[in-house]
Formats: structure tokens, sequence, C-alpha cells
């Protein structure tokens, strides 16, 4: 009997599939990673993290790792996804020059010349670290989250602290024409990135690109920000302002949000619904989005750094 408890207990105690919580920081190092509910491929997946991203690492297990994205949101990817950092490690990433991707897909080659071998993808809204080494033949030298040296086309990327400075006060013009870049691209569940992105994906996503770090999900976003009234659509919500879908609150049950949309101005909105598209507020047009009821409004322009839910990336002590 005692023979048998003492496997056990090995067992549990040396199993590499028992978790093991090793806290620190990281840094994705894949263009797009999915983050899922619980450490299996199978499971759910939450929601995505773009390469580049700061992320606090709670646990571990097997070669699955716990990881928190900069808004707070909790989820699941694997060991070959991220780059550990020491503390020392991440500092010396903030300070050193980096780099934002600003075309939709890039390649990161291991030559400064188009055709040779590929290191990695990148994707809009990615952060590469810049290498000291000169540019060639219009090449820009990179470093990777990872380690790994390489060259993207020069004119694919930007300083990230420029970058950033300009887009400190965006206007709502600027967020739905950051929107609209992504006009028929796919609706993906858990997607935040040009590779596929759900409703608050998108919102979130066209948020970043413009210098602001929002909660994750739809259900989270109505509670920020200043609350708008969604009865007179065309009157009181502007463009860059949120309006939020679901069902409305009774006696018996809360309020449920189930899907968020970008105001454009003139009572029409642009959301990711099947894919991103376009369609009218307003009731009784061909293009009217009467999928689900208005269940609120929000405008999140003008309370940046104010409240926890709506960070400049410049204030957010992981980036800088």
């Amino acid at each position: 009997m005692k023979k048998v408890l003492l496997i056990f207990l090995s067992l549990i105690l040396f199993s590499p599939l028992r978790a093991e919580v090793r806290k620190g920081m990281a840094l994705v190092s894949v263009s797009v990673t999915d983050m899922k509910k619980s450490p299996d491929y199978q499971s759910e997946t939450v929601s995505q993290a773009m390469m580049g991203t700061p992320v606090e690492v709670t646990g571990k297990e097997g070669y699955w790792y716990s990881i928190v994205t900069p808004e707070g949101y909790e989820g699941w990817t694997t060991e070959q996804n991220i780059a550990l950092f020491s503390e020392d490690g991440l500092e010396e990433w903030k300070q050193a020059e980096r780099l934002i991707v600003k075309d939709y897909f890039i390649l990161v080659t291991e030559a400064p010349e188009e055709g040779t071998a590929v290191l990695s993808d990148c994707v809009m809204g990615n952060i590469l670290e810049k290498d000291n080494a000169p540019e060639q033949k219009g090449f820009t030298p990179v470093i990777l989250p990872d380690g790994r040296k390489g060259f993207v086309p020069a004119g694919s990327v930007a300083p990230l602290k420029e970058w950033m400075e300009e887009a400190a006060a965006p206007t709502g013009d600027d967020i739905v024409a950051t929107a609209r870049l992504f006009q028929g691209f796919p609706y993906l569940w858990g997607g935040l990135s040009p590779k596929g992105m759900d409703c608050s994906g998108l919102v979130k996503l066209s948020y970043f690109l413009n210098g602001i770090i929002l909660l994750r999900d739809a259900s989270q976003q109505i509670g920020t920000g200043g609350v708008l009234d969604a009865g007179d659509i065309v009157g009181n919500l502007q463009a860059g302002d949120l309006v939020f879908f679901g069902r409305s609150a009774t006696d018996t049950r809360g309020r449920s949000v189930s899907h968020v949309g970008i105001c454009m101005g003139d009572g029409m909105m642009i959301h990711s619904s099947l894919r991103v598209r376009i369609n009218s507020l307003l009731p009784g047009r061909p293009d009217s989005y009467t999928g689900k009821k208005i269940v609120g409004a929000c405008r999140i322009l003008g309370h940046q750094d104010t409240e926890p839910g709506i960070v400049t990336v410049l204030k957010h002590p992981w980036y800088f």
C-alpha cells in the first residue's frame, strides 16, 4: 500500500502536466497567438495577442503558459509563442528603439532582399526592436522578440514612440478611418488582428493603432468612457463612439451585451459581423442592422488615462 501511495505522489509531484507557477514577463514572439480558455488546443479561443505585446506570465502547465495582456485579459498560449524576459530584459526592451508594423502583412527575412529565407510573418500593429546595423538595400534590420535578427522592408515600419505620440489625441474620424482599413476582412471569434477579428476585436485594434488600449470584450467596453443616450442616434452619437447591442435589463435579469460597433456619424456604423462591414443604425433602411437591439453607447475619446479601461500606450508601464 505504501509503495502504491509513493508512486501516486510521485506522479503528482513530477508530472510534466502539473501546474507550475512562474510569474514574470514575456513578449509575444509570433505575429498573432491565440489565447485559449484552458491549456488545450481544443479549448475555446478567448482572444489573441500580437507580436511585441508585453504580457505577464502567471503560470505554467506542460508547454502551456497562462498569460495576462496589458488590459488584464487572461488566457493560455504555448511556449513557442512567447519569449520570457527577466525584469532587466524587459526594461532594456522598453528603452530600446522599437518599430511598429504599418502594413497589413510583411515578412521578416534573413537577408536584406526578397526571396531569401523567411524568419516570420508580421501584421499591422506588431512591434519589433530595431537592430543597430545599418539599413541595407531598402531593408531595415530588426530583432524579433525571441532574439532572432532579420530584415523588413523599410517603408513597412515606423518608430513606435513617434507613431504613438502622433496618435496621442485621435479624432473620431481617425478611429473610423482605421476601422475602414479592415472593411471586408473576415469575422473570427476571439480575433483582434488583420488575420480576422470579432466585433470587440475590431474596436480594440482600431483604437490600439491610434495609441489607445481598451478592454477586450464588448461586455467590458460598455462600462468605460462617457455614457451616451442611444435614443437619438443622429443627435447623440458621433464618429468614434461605440454602440452596443444585446438584451435589455429587466426586473428579473441583467443586461446582456453581445455585439459592438463603431459609430461613423450620420446614423452609420462599422462593425465585424460575418465580416467587417458598414450598416445603418436607423431602422427601415435596406442597409439597417436589425439583428440585435441597441442596449447602450459610450464615448471613449476624451477619457484616455482617466480610468483603467482606457489607457494610452504611451502611459502604460509595460510599454514605456
